[in-house]
């Protein structure tokens, strides 16, 4: 008899590629209601909000009183509403990043019987929270690699920032020093979607008063990941914090050199010559790539390839973490 097994998702982002092996493995039910806007501004804003009310309390205790096993995705309000409930069965759930900032608090962490991270980092910070008694693991079921094949390239003269345009992943500090450095023959594309209009604009201002339009492009959205991800040679990382960040493992799968700021985990994605702190140790970190000949520079790629997807592989599935809850 398979383990029936309730998905509780905020946000399908990041698992949905999942969902047809664990509809193979498991009983599964899925509990994902139309989510409440961050402010209401409209009548169908607070229909929206009314609705996903009503569900987690009329659907949800249903779920949970079914499962054997309720997996929450997301470290947040459904998992706060369920950690102060006892419905006798096994709640798990992953963290990815924020929430251990902005929800931790809110949970009773030991009515959880394991907690799932994206990074080495992220259970160290949580185990640094607080004294948790359940089990942690560290997992990566986010990519599909084969997704993402090594594609053996010509250097292009291009770097790329892929990610929400936000202050948090540092493209306008990135831009300025881009601006600054001594790369006359280096271009940057920027990819992604604008999640906040006056940090983009701002980027946009920089880059016209600064006469950088024919060194800097900004792409938006990109629907083709891989045609972008070819045409560059480094992927680079600007961000404050991440959990694993999916562009940089999406880049170096396809063969580009990864270049990140050092925040916390970073090292378990980007080898240590492409890590930097400072404007100084970008700058070399980006020389020493267009440095090497095309022999040194495909021997440290697919090194850095091969070590990553071994890492991140070898990691356990979610799913036979749970079927083992």
């Amino acid at each position: 008899m398979k383990k029936k097994v309730a998905l509780v998702i905020d946000n399908d982002h990041f698992i949905k590629q999942n969902i047809p092996e664990w509809e193979e493995k498991f009983d599964l039910r899925i509990f994902n209601p139309p989510r409440s806007p961050p402010k209401i501004r409209t009548p169908l804003d607070l229909l929206r909000v009314l609705k996903n009310k009503w569900e987690i309390r009329t659907q949800l205790p249903k779920l949970a009183k079914w499962a054997d096993v309720v997996f929450c995705e997301w470290a947040t309000h459904y998992l706060r509403w369920l950690s102060k409930k006892n419905y006798k069965n096994v709640l798990a759930c992953r963290m990815h990043r924020f929430e251990l900032d902005r929800h931790y608090d809110e949970i009773q962490w030991n009515n959880i019987d394991s907690v799932l991270f994206i990074s080495e980092a992220m259970e160290r910070k949580f185990h640094a929270k607080g004294d948790y008694k359940g089990k942690t693991f560290v997992t990566y079921d986010n990519l599909n690699f084969e997704d993402f094949p090594l594609a053996h390239r010509k250097k292009t003269m291009q770097i790329g920032m892929l990610g929400n345009i936000e202050p948090r992943k540092g493209v306008l500090e990135f831009v300025e020093h881009f601006g600054e450095m001594k790369l006359p023959e280096i271009k940057l594309s920027i990819a992604g979607k604008a999640k906040d209009d006056v940090y983009s604009g701002k980027i946009k201002r920089y880059i016209i008063e600064n006469n950088l339009e024919n060194k800097i492009t900004i792409e938006g959205y990109v629907k083709d990941l891989n045609n972008w991800y070819n045409s560059n040679d480094c992927i680079i990382s600007n961000s404050v914090h991440e959990g694993t960040q999916t562009s940089i493992v999406e880049g170096v799968a396809t063969g580009c050199w990864a270049i990140s700021k050092d925040w916390d985990g970073a090292e378990e994605i980007v080898d240590e010559k492409g890590l930097f702190t400072n404007v100084n140790e970008l700058e070399k970190c980006i020389n020493l790539f267009y440095e090497w000949n095309g022999e040194e520079r495909n021997k440290n790629i697919k090194k850095a390839r091969e070590k990553l997807i071994s890492k991140l592989t070898n990691r356990p599935k979610m799913h036979d973490i749970i079927s083992k809850l």
